[in-house]
C-alpha cells in the first residue's frame, strides 16, 4: 500500500458571502500549496467543515482539487459524517476520480463504543474503493470517540486489506508510538496535532496533516531541519513560534473559525464559515490582525 510520506495541509472549503462553495478560488489555492512546498490537500475534513457540506457540494470540491493540482499534490479525500450509505459514495467517487487516498473520522452522533463497531465502520467505508489506502482520522476532542488505536490497526491488519493508517490527531504521544510498531510497522501514523510538532519528530515523524500548515508550512519545515541537524535549541524556539501563533487562534474560536478567515491576510480569501460555525466580524478582524503583528506573524507566515 503506498503511503503518503510527507506533509499535507488541510484546507479550508471557500465560500461567497452567501455561503455557497467558491469552486472558483481552489485553483487560486492550489497554487499556493504548491508554492509553499507542502505535499498535498486533506480535503474537507474539520478545517474544511465537510460535516457541514453536502455530498454534491463535496464530490465537485474533490474533482476541483484535482483539476488544479494537476498531479502536483497528494488529494487525500475526507467522507466522514453521519450518514455511512452517503461515505460509500464519496469514497467511491474518489476513487474514480484518481485521488490519492481517503480518510474518515468516527461520526460523533451515534459513534461506536466498541472497536468491533468501529472496525465495522471503517471496512464498509474502505470497501467502496478497495484500490485507495483508507486512513482512520482520530480526533477524539472534536467526535469523543477515544478508543483504541492500537487495538483498530491491530483488527484492521486482518480485516480491511487497504487500511493504510490513523490521521492521528490526538496528544497522547505514548499511543502515537505504540501505534508505529503494530504488525511490524505497517501502518502509517500521520502526526496531525502541531502543538506536539516537535514530539512526532522526536518519535521518527515521516508524515503528517496539519491545519496551521496553511498558515506556517516554513515553521515546521525549519523545525525537522534543525531537528535532523541536531539545534535543538532552534527546534524548540520554532515549536514555541507555533505556539505564539495557535495561541491566536485559540483566543478567536480556533482554526475552523479564525484560521480560515487568516487566509484573507495572506490573499486567499476563503470567505465565511457556515452555522453552527460563527464567522470572525470585521471588528474581530482588527484585533486578530493586531494579535498577529505582536507576534510577527507577517515575517514567517506562508507567502
Amino acid at each position: 500500500m503506498k503511503k503518503i510520506n510527507g506533509s499535507i495541509t488541510a484546507p479550508f472549503t471557500p465560500m461567497h458571502a452567501d455561503g455557497a462553495v467558491n469552486y472558483d478560488k481552489i485553483s487560486d489555492y492550489a497554487e499556493f500549496v504548491v508554492n509553499n512546498k507542502i505535499d498535498g490537500v486533506f480535503i474537507c475534513g474539520s478545517s474544511g467543515e465537510g460535516a457541514l457540506l453536502t455530498s454534491s457540494e463535496r464530490k465537485a470540491i474533490a474533482e476541483k482539487w484535482m483539476e488544479a493540482s494537476a498531479g502536483r499534490l497528494k488529494v487525500i479525500v475526507h467522507t466522514g459524517g453521519t450518514c455511512l450509505s452517503e461515505q460509500k459514495e464519496l469514497a467511491a467517487h474518489a476513487q474514480e476520480i484518481g485521488v490519492f487516498a481517503i480518510a474518515s473520522m468516527s461520526p460523533a452522533f451515534l459513534p461506536p463504543r466498541r472497536n468491533e463497531e468501529l472496525v465495522a465502520y471503517c471496512k464498509t467505508i474502505a470497501d467502496a474503493a478497495p484500490k485507495l489506502p483508507f486512513y482512520y482520522y482520530h480526533i477524539p476532542p472534536l467526535n469523543n470517540v477515544s478508543l483504541s488505536m492500537v487495538d483498530l490497526l491491530t483488527a484492521a491488519d486482518k480485516e480491511i486489506p487497504n487500511f493504510a493508517g490513523v490521521k492521528y490527531t490526538y496528544d497522547n504521544i505514548y499511543e502515537f508510538d505504540l501505534c508505529k510498531y503494530v504488525a511490524n510497522g505497517k501502518f502509517e501514523m500521520l502526526h496531525g496535532l502541531d502543538e506536539t510538532y516537535l514530539s512526532a519528530l522526536a518519535f521518527g515523524y515521516t508524515a503528517g496533516v496539519g491545519g496551521t500548515y496553511n498558515h506556517i508550512f516554513g515553521v515546521y519545515k525549519q523545525m525537522a531541519e534543525a531537528f535532523e541537524s541536531h539545534n535543538f535549541e532552534l527546534a524548540r524556539d520554532l515549536q514555541h513560534k507555533s505556539h505564539l501563533f495557535i495561541n491566536v487562534l485559540c483566543k478567536f474560536r480556533g482554526n475552523i473559525v479564525v484560521g480560515k478567515h487568516m487566509m484573507k491576510f495572506m490573499g486567499i480569501d476563503c470567505g465565511p464559515n457556515r452555522l453552527p460555525m460563527q464567522t470572525i466580524t470585521p471588528e474581530e478582524s482588527v484585533l486578530v490582525k493586531q494579535e498577529l503583528e505582536a507576534i510577527d506573524f507577517f515575517s514567517f507566515c506562508n507567502k
